[in-house]
């Protein structure tokens, strides 16, 4: 009879610490030196840009500083800041050799256009992004977010202006111009410019979303329930991610009895896709962040037998819910049943907790949880099975580092022979 791996010999026994941990270095992406290179160019050009003479171009290329996005995008934002015109450098950078100017720098230019109240110069930006299938987002309308002296109803002139140019535009960037505009002024709490945006256009659950959400984030369960209901009475049925921005925003702020009965009317609403994995998912979340493990563990039930597959953030909330409460052995046993309830998720389940049990020192029971894992002929997370197996050799237990190697160098053998 053939004897069982020491690894997975016992069961957890949650091994006291004793690996010394290495501290992990940040790495900076790019060297102060760099920064300061960008900024020093950056004002260079700024300064030419906003002399604004007749051979702009030539002195540009005078200078003829290395471009980057980062570069680029600093310049324009500078432009921006101090009123001055940005399409003339916009179109120098987008002749350079060997660069072409990202979509974040497309709405960038449209934001500066915006901020001089220059339509023409927008139409044209925006022609170009249609031309490119480049899309619009919020970042281009920046220029709405209402200043110390700005009133809503400029702010209203300003958002029905650039409507207008997006209607003669048309093309692609129209209908992520629309929806970004809604974020937009949503985001900055010009819903009144907002709501004029939507009846201007077409009532669409996905525009009416965006000022849903934007009440939930800002906690405002009361506004966002006369969203809700402006949607019903103007002919626009609310989707599943209108259920789902009420329910986590009276979860948000306890207010549990009235999401109970937000569910049960989103179940009587005969809409087959509410509710969905992601109306499990944050009601799952919030009882494992309360501690509620067996009334999330019902709620998993239902989606199961409603034959709705778990995200795997819903796996991640149980695991975690079970090991910072203490409960180890029913993190354990989590994983393993979900082995053959949603083996889709068994892979990330098992090297998540092993993961856990590494960080908190537990590392002999980490290296468990990976051969148990790879037993089941599963290639666990490369970097989870690294940490661990060097810290089993910082432990002094390289026999146990190299049973765990042994068994992973077999995916490696798999795969050559599959070749």
């Amino acid at each position: 009879m053939l004897l069982r791996p020491r690894l997975v010999r016992a069961p957890l026994r949650h091994a006291s610490a004793r690996a010394a941990f290495s501290a992990r270095h940040l790495v900076p992406r790019g060297s102060d030196a760099d920064a300061s290179t960008d900024a020093t160019a950056s004002d260079a050009i700024v300064r030419l840009v906003a002399a604004s003479g007749g051979t702009l171009e030539a002195d540009l290329d005078r200078l003829f500083p290395a471009l980057s996005h980062g570069l680029v995008a600093s310049t324009l934002r500078t432009l921006t800041d101090r009123g001055v015109p940005a399409e003339r450098f916009f179109s120098w950078a987008s002749l350079r050799r060997g660069f072409s100017p990202s979509a974040h720098a497309h709405n960038l230019l449209v934001d500066n256009a915006g901020k001089l109240a220059d339509y023409g110069a927008m139409s044209r930006a925006l022609a170009l992004m249609s031309q490119r299938r480049l899309s619009l987002t919020d970042r281009a309308f920046d220029f709405l977010a209402p200043s110390g002296s700005s009133r809503s109803s400029s702010v209203e002139d300003a958002a029905r202006a650039v409507l207008r140019v997006l209607d003669d535009v048309g093309g692609p960037c129209r209908a992520s111009g629309v929806f970004s505009l809604v974020k937009a002024l949503a985001s900055t709490g010009e819903f009144d410019a907002a709501v004029s945006v939507i009846e201007a256009t077409q009532r669409m659950a996905r525009y009416y979303n965006v000022l849903v959400a934007a009440k939930c984030k800002a906690g405002d369960f009361v506004g966002a329930r006369e969203v809700f209901d402006e949607m019903r009475t103007s002919g626009c049925d609310p989707d599943a991610n209108t259920w789902n921005y009420l329910l986590g925003c009276l979860l948000k702020n306890g207010r549990t009895a009235e999401a109970c009965g937000l569910v049960e009317t989103m179940e009587r609403s005969k809409l087959g896709e509410v509710p969905n994995s992601l109306t499990y998912e944050i009601l799952t979340h919030h009882a494992c962040k309360a501690g509620k493990m067996d009334s999330a563990m019902r709620i998993l039930d239902q989606m199961l037998l409603a034959n709705l597959t778990p995200r795997i953030t819903i796996h991640s909330a149980f695991i975690k819910g079970y090991f910072y409460a203490g409960r180890i052995d029913d993190a354990h046993r989590y994983i393993s049943d979900m082995s053959t309830r949603d083996r889709h998720s068994t892979n990330r389940n098992y090297s998540l907790f092993a993961k856990l049990l590494r960080k908190s020192g537990k590392t002999i029971d980490a290296g468990r949880v990976l051969y148990e894992l790879m037993e089941k002929g599963l290639r666990p997370d490369h970097s989870a099975y690294v940490k661990v197996a060097k810290d089993l050799h910082k432990m002094g237990r390289g026999d146990l580092a190299s049973e765990l190697k042994s068994m992973f160098e077999r995916f490696s053998l798999q795969a050559d022979i599959g070749r």
